[in-house]
């Protein structure tokens, strides 16, 4: 039933692009970009399905050809770096039909081909929730020719390429689109074609719920222990002090002014101190608006602390907009953390004043 390739002098020049996944997975180091966060390898397993087509699957002189089928299967891999992972998958590539007249009978064949696919992937970053991916490896194929008086077997290796998108729909649950290219599938026995498979899939990465990543620790404000003068007084270490206030999405508004009043206790306490105050938003919107937000979000604690007393020279005020985000801008809870301003105080050595009686 299937008709043997002329392609078969391709298959040395793919298998040597079994190496580009490397290749992309070097360059992508080089790229100068630090990660949001470390990458943690992982292990997923998924499903997919959708339509293989055989290419050349019949004889010139048959009645009829389809060589389009259902195909699907189950895969599983392991992303070893943030750039290069390995996949295997068990394919079911469905059938084609061919009808042939053979001394004036019109007669059906059938063939079909299963395997098992094993891979390299490239992966590498598009957006905050899509991927893209390509992938060069091997198909170990097991097909049959059925037809009215015989049936035929065999089953060999065949080179295979392949590319996709991938889409997050949740920190562990996602959706890919993907078509492979199988080269010279079948034999001599059998007969043989070129393998287009186009599916769609979803798959569950492991070890990447959004319970695992947990915000950053934030530093307590340090409550001054009672103070209490020695006859002598003795220089006093004031450690370094830093606070974080949270926004609502697109707002400068403070959502809990009594949080700063350690601040303010530290800056009266210290009339030298100055408080660094750092603003900051998510990557929701325009960059140009969101800069001009951080600093609008920064200014409205400064202005808070000199309503309540500090002297303007006790403050510096910075926007940073989008940048330097504290937790990756993939969800709700984490784009919150992001909508913030920083306040920090130097650590200070003092000498108090010893009580007058």
């Amino acid at each position: 039933m299937f008709k043997l390739s002329s392609m078969r002098s391709a298959s040395l020049v793919l298998s040597t692009l079994l190496y580009l996944p490397l290749g992309v997975a070097y360059a992508g180091q080089l790229d100068g970009v630090e990660p949001v966060k470390e990458f943690e390898p992982y292990f997923y397993l998924g499903a997919k399905a959708g339509q293989m087509h055989y290419q050349n699957a019949c004889e010139s002189w048959s009645i009829s050809c389809d060589g389009n089928d259902l195909g699907y299967g189950a895969f599983a891999g392991y992303q070893a770096w943030r750039y290069l992972g390995f996949e295997t998958a068990y394919l079911d590539l469905g059938e084609a039909v061919a009808h042939y007249s053979e001394s004036g009978v019109n007669n059906t064949y059938t063939g079909s081909m299963k395997g098992w696919e094993f891979s390299a992937v490239a992966r590498f970053n598009l957006s905050d929730n899509f991927d893209l991916f390509a992938k060069a490896g091997s198909l170990y194929w097991d097909g049959d020719n059925r037809g009215p008086y015989s049936r035929q077997s065999d089953s060999d290796w065949a080179p295979m390429l392949g590319a996709g998108v991938e889409y997050q729909l949740s920190p562990s649950w996602v959706a890919r689109l993907e078509y492979q290219y199988i080269d010279s599938l079948g034999s001599e026995l059998i007969g043989g074609s070129n393998g287009h498979l186009t599916t769609l899939g979803i798959s569950y990465r492991f070890g990447q719920s959004a319970t695992k990543a947990q915000p950053p620790v934030k530093e307590t404000p340090e409550i001054l222990p009672e103070k209490v003068i020695p006859l002598t007084p003795k220089p006093v270490v004031l450690p370094a002090f830093t606070l974080t206030t949270l926004f609502d999405f697109d707002s400068s508004e403070l959502t809990n002014p009594d949080a700063l009043a350690p601040v303010i206790e530290r800056l009266k306490l210290v009339p030298t101190a100055v408080a660094n105050i750092k603003g900051y938003t998510d990557s929701k919107g325009n960059a140009v608006y969101n800069q001009a937000l951080s600093e609008r979000r920064a200014q409205a604690v400064a202005e808070h602390l000199i309503e309540a007393g500090i002297k303007p020279e006790q403050i510096e005020v910075h926007g940073y907009g989008e940048q330097f985000p504290l937790m990756k801008n993939d969800t709700s809870e984490h784009r919150h953390e992001n909508r913030r301003v920083l306040i920090h105080i130097q650590s200070m050595t003092i000498t108090p004043q010893p009580e007058q009686r």
